[in-house]
């Protein structure tokens, strides 16, 4: 997990007994605050574990996860088990300090939303309004909502909706056609079904969807915003705000200031139309636009094979502003959208 988890720096060892599971997340190449993890090894911390000083930090609501490690920049996700768990508890989520933690698997963002969905279907019983209470329901066309603080709100029928209005809350929905939505600072948003929609519009707020033609979208600052299904969009209005698209057909826009767009899926669409901002697309047919003085990247594909890839100034000359273009030939050609 990151800015909140200050030390990681461990060595490997044998796997204990008597262990406590959880939710942990890393950069693109599986590292914690510099410090190189492997799955299906123990790694232990010298010293006493300290929630806000030091140990391994993990999160026993997956969810919670995101906070630390966003949708974006290729971070990685994976189940735990640790050893040595203090007793300490964090007051805005369930972030956890142990003295020894063993890396079980790695699993994709679509299983942690689910895993998400399932904590919080185990710890809920009826719809709530106060702080740190849990919503949920499991039936088709089901509302699900919370106001409180720290409270989250889930749905697992076709067709249900979830919403959250507190800060720190999660929302998340596994079904087909439904809906999650979060207001407040830091809210995690989720759905893993096929035309779900997810959004958030409070600041550092992450909002995600795994399912085809599933939309995911946020407007606030430094909040990213991931799809990995086919079809399925992605954008952020925010400034520091990413945006992220790994399926097919999938589109990737931000409007604010060093807020990148990428998208890996073939014939998707990229677009920066902020300061300080990289539009990629790199997968085959991929397209990109950006606003003057940002950058954009292609990929040239033949036969499922890439052939070049390339970035560019937008300088309004030889790449023009607002304007899309693609790779053909090693050579940037305007394309229509």
């Amino acid at each position: 997990m990151s800015k909140a988890n200050r030390q990681c720096g461990s060595q490997p060892d044998a796997k204990q007994s008597q262990t406590t599971k959880g939710f942990k997340g890393f950069d693109k190449d599986l590292k914690c605050r510099d410090f190189q993890y492997e799955v299906g090894k123990t790694f232990t911390h010298k010293g006493k574990p300290s929630l806000r000083v030091s140990g391994i930090h993990f999160c026993e609501n997956p969810l919670d996860v995101l906070k630390y490690y966003g949708v974006a920049n290729g971070n990685r996700f994976a189940t735990v088990e640790t050893d040595d768990v203090s007793e300490e508890r964090e007051k805005e989520d369930s972030k956890r300090v142990a003295k020894s933690l063993h890396i079980t698997a790695e699993i994709t963002l679509s299983r942690l939303i689910g895993a998400g969905i399932r904590f919080i279907f185990d710890k809920a019983s009826k719809p709530t309004s106060g702080d740190y209470a849990h919503s949920a329901t499991s039936g088709y066309s089901a509302h699900s909502a919370t106001s409180g603080n720290y409270a989250h709100s889930a749905t697992s029928g076709y067709s249900a909706h979830s919403a959250t209005s507190g800060d720190y809350a999660h929302s998340a929905t596994s079904g087909d056609y439904a809906h999650s939505a979060t207001s407040g600072n830091s809210t995690n948003s989720a759905t893993s079904g096929n035309y779900a929609h997810s959004a958030t519009s409070g600041d550092y707020a992450h909002s995600a969807t795994s399912g085809d033609s599933a939309n995911s979208a946020t407007s606030g600052d430094s909040a990213p915003s991931a799809t990995s299904g086919n079809s399925a969009n992605s954008a952020t209005s925010g400034d520091s705000a990413n945006s992220a698209t790994s399926g097919d057909s999938a589109h990737s826009a931000t409007s604010g200031y060093s807020a990148n767009s990428a998208t890996s899926g073939d014939y998707g669409r990229a677009s920066a139309m902020g300061e300080n901002a990289v539009a990629a697309a790199i997968g085959a047919g991929g397209r990109a636009k950006a606003a003057q003085g940002d950058w954009i990247v292609c990929a040239e594909w033949v036969d499922s094979v890439p052939v070049n890839v390339k970035s560019a100034k937008v300088d309004g000359k030889k790449i023009k502003a607002d304007t899309w273009y693609q790779l053909q030939g090693g050579k940037f050609v305007e394309v229509s959208a």
